[in-house]
Order: structure tokens, then C-alpha cells, then sequence
């Protein structure tokens, strides 16, 4: 088993996982002590998680669905996921840029509206194509976007502030790093564990090579039986 110290990877785990505690601690004691980190980081993870999710599924959708109302439905979702994205990553940015911003205030306000907007364009979406483009589905996606759509309903109906969304994300980030770490710790036990093994495997396989000698004997030596001459022609004469 391959060392995890001289892995790229192993290393990109504990590196991020201590950059997640970093940006989590400092979400907390941002929203505790002020909100223009907190909003940026807010608008710009939700910016980009929505202008990530629009277009890796751009090309997989053009070339799978079946009718080109399907197509031009998806890219109609897919341009207005792009257009939030671009608003709040925008917003994000003028507001750590600037101490007054009157588009990254509204955005801020309005944020639970924006959310309100991705998720229901996405049911919409997901219907008329399963419904009137009869596209193909299953069970899971079904009941996933009517949980998508009672989601919106719920954001649309409770107000809250980009300040719970921060804590949320704080939060994540804080359980995300642990999970890193925990893994990188599961995988540096496992080697150690293996190495145990191998030297173990290799400490009973000499056991076994190594020759077997009786007290005083040499092992070289053939012992031959030793056959009475007279007790052998006796017996061939009684044959």
C-alpha cells in the first residue's frame, strides 16, 4: 500500500480541510461581529454553486433529451440559473469592494427570493419536459423535485436573512473538513495497518524456511535400516 504522506492527494485533503475550519471560524466570527464578509461569502458560494450546476448540465441535457421543446425548455432554466449566478457572484463582489452597495444590498435583502426563483424554475422545468415532452424519469426524481417545490414554497413563505444562510454555510464547511480529516486519518491507519501486516506475512515465512534439527543429529546424514542376511534367506526358504 502506497504511503499517503507521498500522495498529492493526501495532502489536498488536510490542506483543505484546514482552509474550510479557517473560512468557518472566520464566517462565525464575521456574522457575530459584522456582515460584509458573511455577505460576500453567502452571495459568491451560492452564486457559483448555481452557475456550476447550470452548466455542467448544459451539453449532457442538449444531448440526451428526446424533443427539441425539451431542449429549448432546459436552455431557457439553464440561461436563468446563469442570470442569478451572475447576479450574486456580481453583488458578492462590489460588496467587499465597496462599503455601500445599493445592488449587493438588494440581493441580500431579496435573497431568499433568488433561491425561491432557482429552485422553482428547475420543477418547472422538470415537468413540462416529463409531462408535455414526455422525456424519460424515475421515482427518485419525481419525488426530488416535489421536495424542490415545497422547498419553495417554504423559503418563499418564512423570512429570514443572508445571516442564517451563512451560519448554514459555516457549518457545512466545519463538517466537510472534519469529514476530510477523518478520512485522512482512516487512510494513513490503513497503511500503517498493512505495513504491520507485511512485516507479520514476512516474520512467519522465515519461520517456516528455516530447517527443523534434532539434538545431536546432522542433518546431512541418511540413516540407512540395516537388514539381517541370515533372517532374509530363512524367509525366502520358507517361501
Amino acid at each position: 500500500m502506497k504511503n499517503p504522506f507521498k500522495s498529492y492527494g493526501f495532502w489536498a485533503k488536510i490542506l483543505a480541510a484546514a482552509l474550510l475550519i479557517t473560512l468557518g471560524i472566520w464566517l462565525i466570527i464575521d456574522v457575530s461581529t459584522g456582515e460584509k464578509f458573511a455577505t460576500f461569502i453567502v452571495l459568491m458560494f451560492t452564486g457559483l454553486v448555481a452557475g456550476v450546476f447550470a452548466v455542467i448540465r448544459l451539453i449532457p441535457l442538449i444531448r440526451t433529451l428526446k424533443t427539441g421543446r425539451g431542449r429549448i425548455t432546459c436552455i431557457v432554466e439553464i440561461a436563468i440559473h446563469l442570470a442569478l449566478s451572475v447576479a450574486m457572484i456580481f453583488a458578492a463582489v462590489v460588496k467587499i469592494s465597496k462599503e455601500n452597495s445599493e445592488l449587493a444590498d438588494f440581493v441580500y435583502k431579496y435573497y431568499r427570493f433568488f433561491i425561491a426563483v432557482f429552485f422553482y424554475t428547475r420543477v418547472v422545468s422538470y415537468f413540462m419536459c416529463v409531462v408535455l415532452f414526455k422525456e424519460e424519469t424515475d421515482k427518485i426524481k419525481f419525488w426530488v423535485h416535489i421536495g424542490l417545490l415545497s422547498l419553495t414554497c417554504l423559503i418563499c413563505a418564512v423570512s429570514f436573512e443572508g445571516r442564517t444562510i451563512a451560519w448554514i454555510i459555516a457549518v457545512i464547511a466545519l463538517a466537510c473538513s472534519i469529514t476530510l480529516i477523518v478520512e485522512g486519518g482512516m487512510g494513513y491507519n490503513r497503511y500503517r495497518k498493512a505495513i504491520a501486516k507485511d512485516r507479520e506475512t514476512k516474520r512467519k515465512e522465515s519461520i517456516v524456511e528455516e530447517p527443523l534439527e534434532m539434538p545431536g543429529e546432522d542433518i546431512n546424514t541418511i540413516i540407512i535400516p540395516h537388514i539381517d542376511e541370515k533372517n532374509q534367506e530363512d524367509q525366502i526358504d520358507i517361501q
